[in-house]
């Protein structure tokens, strides 16, 4: 059963994500009104307070936490699909 409470968009942007001293690189999946989803090689815990940058036309500054983590095994390695609740009012370019 659906329990997502806004519809949800697909991209295809390549985005950084940071925190305390870290910067990862990202693929930003999905967003929606309250979140993005993202891959990535590197697992961040859920909790941790972020600041990603999606690369679209202008770059967007968007702050959040991560909300989820789902691990998924591929061919080589490991990747991440990360769930990140934004921060009210954090959009800026």
């Amino acid at each position: 059963m659906e329990r997502r409470r806004e519809q949800r968009y697909k991209i295809n942007a390549e985005a950084e994500v940071r925190y305390d001293n870290n910067t990862i690189n990202a693929k930003a999946l999905e967003i929606s009104k309250h979140g993005i989803k993202i891959e990535s090689a590197d697992f961040i815990e859920p909790g941790t307070k972020v600041e990603a940058v999606l690369f679209l036309k202008e770059p967007e500054r968007i702050s959040g936490e991560v909300k989820w983590v789902v691990a998924e095994q591929g061919q080589e390695k490991v990747s991440y699909k990360i769930g990140i609740g934004f921060i009210a009012n954090s959009i800026s370019s």
